[in-house]
């Protein structure tokens, strides 16, 4: 990008020099107009990088500077690192505490607004009495998911909501070597990501994500084999069991909703409900599980994901999601 500017920069110069020099008279009326819009073009790259770096922000899966921009805007955190408001522990004694474990769809990715999250719209229907606390966070997976919920600081909790999606098996792949290899900056030059316009302009240029197509990408393809795959299965069953432990120790009632591929749900039902099989195994009721395909496949795609860039759940989805987990934890309660 440097090297760019530079040659810019002597173009302009150059230009410049043939529009004031008298000696080649010819040039001058050439130079002249092209200065013009050498300086229009100037004017436009400018205020192109002006939008994209100080205005332009847009959530997807990719480590964009719009994504980046996205965060800095909407992203903030608690003590702990939830995406959560700070909470003082010993004043819940009087509430029924919910506590919504997860990863990125968990924490509302893509949502601008926290509340607009399953779990908060699950919060405001129960009302004062309750308090719902999200320890979702990005890229978790079902162990440190786990984890986060060991580690929480409340002793126990009336009801614990695993948020469930099917790429938390990756970290029982990964731990035998079994790794999709998907890389999206391998090969990305230097010079975007060293300008807001030229990263825009190349994650747009590359064959990349697209929530019309990604159901039939590999990474889809290699995630569902790696439930067929009876090892690596076995590995991400005891995580499961692990997490329903760790529940049971915190003295809660689990509830897991199940989201699908948000682009494809039916073809993922079959993964879907043997995650619902193993939980049930591992003794928590059907009317415990929330399983999303249905819903998911009801709703357009346009309407229930982020954005073209973004397949995360939309807001419209988790308010939708919202409502049926306060059926399940209304029944809970009673």
């Amino acid at each position: 990008m440097l090297i760019f500017a530079i040659i810019y920069l002597l173009l302009g110069v150059l230009l410049i020099l043939a529009a004031v020099q008298k000696r080649f008279s010819r040039l001058r009326g050439p130079a002249q107009g092209l200065l013009v819009t050498y300086f229009t073009i100037l004017l436009l790259l400018l205020a192109g990088e002006g939008y994209f770096r100080f205005v332009y922000a847009e959530s997807d899966g990719l480590p964009t500077l719009a994504s980046k921009n996205w965060l800095a805007r909407y992203w903030h955190t608690n003590a702990l690192g939830y995406r959560d408001p700070d909470l003082d522990i010993e004043k819940l004694a009087d509430k029924k505490t919910i506590l919504i474990d997860g990863d990125s769809f968990a924490a509302g990715w893509g949502i601008a607004s926290p509340d607009d999250r399953f779990g908060n719209v699950l919060g405001k229907r129960l009302g004062n009495e309750y308090v719902v606390i999200n320890i979702g966070k990005p890229g978790a997976s079902t162990i440190e998911e786990t984890d986060n919920l060991k580690t929480y600081p409340l002793k126990t909790v009336d009801v614990v909501i695993l948020q469930y999606y099917l790429n938390d098996i990756e970290n029982a792949a990964l731990s035998i070597g079994l790794d999709p290899k998907l890389d999206p900056t391998k090969g990305m030059p230097a010079w975007a990501n060293e300008s807001y316009l030229a990263n825009f302009v190349y994650w747009r240029m590359v064959d990349r994500f697209q929530p019309a197509k990604e159901g039939t990408q590999t990474y889809w393809d290699w995630l569902y084999s790696m439930y067929d795959n009876s090892t690596v299965w076995k590995i991400h069953q005891k995580q499961l069991d692990d997490f329903v432990d760790a529940a049971t120790q915190k003295g809660a009632q689990l509830i897991v909703v199940l989201f699908p591929n948000m682009l494809d749900p039916y073809r993922s039902v079959a993964y879907v409900d043997r995650v619902a099989q193993a939980f049930e195994a591992k003794g928590i009721q059907p009317q415990y599980i929330v399983k999303l395909f249905d819903a998911a496949a009801a709703m357009p795609l346009n309407e229930r994901v982020v954005s073209e860039r973004d397949a995360h759940a939309s807001a419209d989805f988790n308010h939708l999601v919202g409502g049926l987990l306060y059926d399940q934890v209304i029944a809970v309660m009673q």
